[in-house]
């Protein structure tokens, strides 16, 4: 992965390269933004520029053998460490899937990692004692063929306790060895973490940005671009999945969940909760995401004049019912319910007991307005 690949970001790339060039680059960095900010991406091409044998000023070559091996996550001193699905699993169990993932897409989340290498969407993601275990191993020998050893870890929030593991070995590392966390949540690392490694903030890209990203490769008609740009607010990878996967199942099923809430009508809240269950909790998470996004629509066009709805065509309708149906004090509480639900899911708790307590919880938000 070069710099070149990464799209946008250009002065993040070019304070990247001068810690490089300079001899400043530190051995632990944090690399924190949001879903779909290309901040994975970016952590790859830093790697792939500290070892290239031929890189300039701007980038590195893309050409030399250790850039080949980097591009293709075969590098024996570049090692990565992600969520598994198992308690007893390591991330090299799943190397060539995340070759595979990441050949077709830098935008990628845990959602769809957990699909590639689980069989049960109902897991949840996890870094687990045994990786932390071969995280030592691996980084107590020498490199092979570089000066120095690279660990990448994707996704470090889901370390949690075994955080404490890796604390003394990112405090005191072994010489040349250079750590780079890629991460979303920050409050879900611990402290002492956060406070070993150089941050830096990758943000979401720009409406003007994410128009320009998608009409140069997808080539959309005027409305979908502007729309979809709109609505993936700064993500690459909700953009590209909305073009990508023209199912709106999401949208239409919160739709039929919000009216059964709304008409107390507790059968199909249970039937619509049994259909999510199926789906699996990676699926569940996203359904509820997509409801966080249409109350935040709700709550700006009940408070803001004159408001323009950031939806689909085929939601404006709903979203301006439902806006006048729930006044903002409760939108606020279904949307802090929402979030904890997500929160609880990402922590095994059972999805369909979750999402019907959520029911009727919602339902008496209705009821009391």
């Amino acid at each position: 992965m070069q710099f070149a690949q990464v799209y946008g970001h250009q002065k993040i790339k070019e304070q990247l390269i001068r810690n490089v060039e300079n001899n400043r680059l530190p051995h632990a960095q944090l690399f924190l933004g949001d879903e779909g900010c290309g901040k994975l991406g970016l952590a790859l091409a830093l790697t792939q520029y500290i070892y290239c044998t031929q890189r300039t000023s701007l980038d590195s070559c893309g050409v030399c053998s250790s850039c080949r091996k980097i591009s293709s996550h075969s590098h024996p001193d570049v090692h990565f460490t992600y969520p598994v699905s198992a308690s007893k699993e390591i991330s090299t169990q799943h190397i060539e899937k995340w070759r595979e993932i990441n050949a077709s897409s830098m935008y990628f989340n845990t959602t769809d990692w957990m699909e590639a290498i689980a069989k049960d969407g109902n897991k949840t993601p996890n870094i687990t004692r045994e990786e932390t275990r071969s995280i030592l191993s691996r980084l107590s020998l020498k490199p092979y063929e570089g000066e120095a050893k690279t660990l990448i870890i994707w996704m470090p929030e889901y370390l949690k306790k075994e955080s404490n593991v890796l604390l003394k070995l990112i405090e005191e590392p072994p010489q040349k060895t250079y750590f780079i966390l890629v991460a979303e949540h920050s409050q879900q690392l611990l402290p002492t973490i956060t406070s070993r490694t150089q941050l830096t903030k990758i943000p979401r890209y720009s409406y003007k940005e994410t128009h320009a990203f998608l009409d140069k490769k997808y080539g959309l008609e005027k409305s979908s671009l502007e729309q979809i740009a709109r609505l993936s607010d700064g993500n690459l990878r909700m953009a590209t999945h909305l073009i990508e996967n023209n199912s709106n199942d999401h949208a239409a099923l919160f739709r039929d969940w919000m009216l059964a809430c709304y008409r107390n009508d507790l059968k199909s809240v249970s039937d619509i909760s049994d259909k999510l269950h199926a789906m699996g909790k990676n699926q569940i998470q996203l359904f509820l995401k997509h409801g966080i996004g249409v109350l935040r629509e709700c709550m700006l066009h009940q408070t803001i004049d004159n408001y323009t709805i950031n939806a689909e065509s085929s939601q404006v309708d709903f979203i301006q019912k439902l806006s006048t149906t729930l006044n903002a004090f409760f939108i606020e509480k279904i949307y802090t319910q929402i979030n904890e639900v997500i929160y609880h899911l990402q922590r095994n708790a059972n999805p369909k007991i979750a999402l019907f307590n959520l029911s009727i919880n919602i339902r008496y938000h209705f009821i009391r307005k």
